[in-house]
């Protein structure tokens, strides 16, 4: 078993194109096709030599707005480990990719960043007798991803939906029931969401789709939410209804009429430029990069042997508000304070 550092850790739509040119963007940074340019760097340059260190992988989407995370882990788990960090593109990316950096590095673990990244290691994963730990990062609805993933664990990039609603109670505004809309596929997700508003007595007024939902569809569950009398929407991170067909045609159009605050978990959808989300709360990046740190050292002095699957809540939230639409709502100006990013005062 290798020996491991004992310090303290734990530490409006007249704008809609730029609006939907960030948002997808963002998204695609977090649960879909990353973004990159001609120069990206070559997952399989040659690194320094070893040093002496036990390697831990880390295959990301080649996009800046990850750079400062990446270098937080790197910082976090340097004193012990040999950190190497293989910026790939996935779209045309063979399972060998990975094969070749797990080659290069021999790491004690990888770490996945992004859905996509995680499908393309699970490629390769299923192929092999005893793949490395996996820890999976940035990746929405990791509770499913994780299960197909051989030997992983995971941090949940989603902020459970009782967090984000008890942090706009704060600001206050009396929330009990919640609209949601999703498809069919998430509802495990969702089921695992209202079991943990229990406690806040929170209950979901839910509109289930099909995998594979239509214009018309979405568009009629907004509706039956406006007749239910919902005190908040909450929309999960779900690409298959943040695509931008759907914004475009139906979320910006009617979410004006729902008469509720929109609770998203995305931050370009606080836009000071699109009336759409009133409150986020995503997890706080810098954070994440701590957290994942003391998995890994947690998981060292089990000797990289996994006592079960686990899927863990991020440890620390950001909370965002649209001023403007917060006002319209009745949320109480006064304890905005509270709140770690204004947009549109």
């Amino acid at each position: 078993m290798e020996m491991r550092s004992t310090r303290p850790r734990y530490r409006r739509l007249l704008w809609r194109a730029p609006f939907l040119a960030g948002l997808v963007l963002t998204l695609g940074c977090s649960s879909g096709a990353a973004s990159h340019t001609a120069k990206d760097p070559d997952p399989l340059a040659a690194l320094p030599p070893p040093d002496g260190r036990p390697a831990i992988s880390v295959i990301a989407p080649s996009d800046p707005q990850l750079d400062d995370m990446l270098q937080s882990l790197r910082v976090e788990l340097s004193e012990s480990y040999r950190v190497t960090i293989s910026p790939i593109r996935v779209e045309g990316s063979s399972p060998d990719v990975v094969a070749q950096i797990v080659a290069r590095d021999r790491p004690r673990a990888v770490v996945l960043i992004n859905n996509s990244t995680v499908l393309l290691y699970r490629s390769w994963a299923r192929t092999v007798a005893a793949p490395p730990v996996a820890l999976i990062l940035m990746a929405s609805f990791a509770e499913e991803l994780q299960r197909t993933v051989p030997n992983s664990v995971a941090i949940s990039y989603e902020v459970p939906a009782v967090t984000a609603m008890v942090g706009l109670r704060t600001l206050g505004l009396d929330v009990r029931r919640i609209g949601v809309v999703y498809r069919q596929g998430f509802a495990s997700h969702i089921a695992r969401q209202e079991a943990l508003m229990q406690v806040e007595k929170l209950t979901f007024v839910r509109q289930e789709l099909s995998n594979k939902p239509r214009v018309q569809d979405l568009r009629a569950a907004l509706v039956h939410l406006q007749r239910d009398t919902v005190d908040a929407i909450w929309l999960p991170n779900d690409n298959g209804l943040l695509n931008p067909r759907f914004l475009t045609n139906v979320w910006l159009p009617y979410v004006g009429r729902l008469g509720a605050p929109v609770v998203v978990a995305v931050p370009s959808l606080v836009n000071e430029h699109a009336e759409f989300g009133t409150f986020a709360a995503i997890p706080d990046t810098q954070a994440l990069a701590v957290q994942a740190s003391d998995l890994l050292y947690e998981l060292a002095d089990a000797d990289w042997k996994l006592r079960a699957s686990d899927v863990r809540l991020p440890i620390s939230v950001k909370r965002l508000v649209d001023v403007r639409l917060a006002r319209r709502f009745g949320l109480d100006s006064s304890q905005f304070g509270q709140v770690d990013f204004l947009i549109g005062r």
